[in-house]
């Protein structure tokens, strides 16, 4: 039963971070080719750049994460979640960095933290940081 409900949640999740007519396919059922960051994901058995929603999953069947593609590489939404289905963060991707805007969750789905990437996962600007009943903790600013 609770494998089936965090299996509607992730659902619940997709539909409403991702467009619903983008192609879903599992990161394993891919390759990779060398890029100037990261890689370029294809769909294995095509020889063109993959463009929709990859995913992972964990040995439950649980989502463990889901990522925008274009052309092969990351741009647009992500979407991490822990073992049970929960989600933990999302944030973007802009030419396979994650970079822009993320946000963290609590285990209740409560918001954590927010604020904004650049490079690859840096810290920049004013993130907030939050209790689980939503009050603002602290304001942190992070330089260059």
């Amino acid at each position: 039963m609770k494998t089936l409900l965090s299996f509607a949640l992730a659902i619940v999740f997709m539909s409403s971070a991702f467009s619903q007519s983008k192609k879903l396919v599992a990161m394993s059922d891919t390759y990779q080719k060398a890029y100037k960051l990261g890689a370029l994901y294809y769909e294995t058995g095509s020889d063109k750049p993959f463009t929709g929603i990859l995913y992972g999953k964990y040995d439950n069947g649980n989502y463990m994460t889901m990522q925008e593609y274009v052309n092969g590489i990351g741009n647009g939404k992500w979407i991490d979640f822990d073992p049970y289905g929960r989600k933990v963060c999302e944030g973007t991707y802009k030419d396979n960095r994650v970079e822009g805007p993320v946000t963290f969750f609590y285990e209740d789905g409560s918001i954590k933290s927010k604020g904004q990437y650049l490079h690859w996962k840096r810290p920049i600007g004013k993130w907030t940081y939050y209790d689980k009943e939503g009050n603002v903790v602290s304001t942190m600013i992070y330089t260059r």
